[in-house]
């Protein structure tokens, strides 16, 4: 029980940082603040046994990284989704429910690496990355991420709209 507080902790401090990166409006900056939520969520993983989440929070590091620095060659997004989905497959001890991280990050991986993006449809897949993150959530105990995430899927989507 103890270990579901703690990863439940771990997952609100993650997720008031994803919930702060979707109120920025700059590429570089957005990345770079989820890189610190990835970290604090993939502790709550770890603790929940939540594995194929922490293959994708690694994968998506890295893909974060790459995108900050404008790291991007033709294929590169390819690599980092077949990285995703062989990894979160062997990974996933959670069955269907194990691939929603693995949805997540594949969309993420397509926009963030994709050097022509807008903002407005970063946070567009951002929201859809949430709302996946929240159904895994569930399926891990990590019932403070779920609410969170389902807040952040709107807060992202709102953020978007308002873009127009």
């Amino acid at each position: 029980m103890n270990g579901i507080l703690i990863a439940n902790i771990l997952t609100v401090i993650g997720q008031l940082v994803v919930f702060y990166a979707s109120t920025r409006h700059e590429k570089g900056e957005i990345l770079r603040i989820q890189i610190v939520s990835m970290l604090l969520m993939s502790s709550a993983s770890l603790i929940l046994k939540g594995y194929s989440a922490i293959v994708m929070d690694a994968v998506a590091i890295a893909r974060n990284v790459l995108s900050i620095h404008g790291i991007s060659f033709r294929g590169l997004p390819y690599i980092f989704i077949a990285v995703a989905i062989v990894f979160g497959v062997l990974f996933n001890n959670r069955g269907f429910l194990g691939l929603f991280p693995i949805f997540a990050n594949v969309a993420q991986s397509l926009i963030f690496l994709d050097k022509k993006a807008t903002t407005r449809q970063i946070q567009l897949v951002c929201s859809f990355a949430s709302a996946c993150w929240a159904v895994y959530n569930f399926a891990i105990a990590a019932y403070a991420g779920t609410f969170f995430d389902a807040v952040n899927a709107i807060s992202y989507l709102y953020s978007a709209m308002k873009k127009r």
